[in-house]
């Protein structure tokens, strides 16, 4: 699996973190998403449990009016099914649509299931 290099002020969840076993969201950062233009969330998941065949995986965006997220907009959410590195376009005009005070963003990651596991990293990086 390629890890491409990114900005640390844009990580939305180190690649070292650990495993997930239960819905978490990631303390957000202080972004200027409105005025960010266009970019992208880089997910790199590396383990995924699929033991007893019922476990699901959704990686969301979240953003908020600041960083201590008390009300929430969901702007995308991907499903993951196996390991590997997602990309999701984003842009400020997108953002805008969802969430018109949006200055800081979190990723969130959602599992059900038996036995979920997943590990993985999240970052924001520009739009090549």
């Amino acid at each position: 699996m390629a890890f491409r290099p990114y900005d640390a002020a844009l990580v939305l969840r180190g690649p070292s973190a650990g495993a997930v076993t239960s819905t978490t969201a990631e303390t957000g950062i202080a972004l200027e998403v409105l005025k960010a233009g266009p970019f992208k969330a880089v997910f790199t998941v590396t383990a995924a449990d699929d033991t007893t065949g019922d476990e699901t995986y959704a990686l969301s965006i979240e953003t908020d009016a600041d960083t201590d997220f008390g009300s929430p907009t969901e702007i995308i959410s991907l499903p993951v099914t196996e390991p590997g590195v997602y990309e999701w376009p984003l842009s400020s005009e997108l953002i805008g649509q969802f969430d018109t005070s949006a200055a800081a963003i979190r990723v969130k990651a959602t599992l059900g299931g038996t036995t979920p596991s997943i590990t993985y990293g999240a970052y924001l990086s520009p739009q090549a």
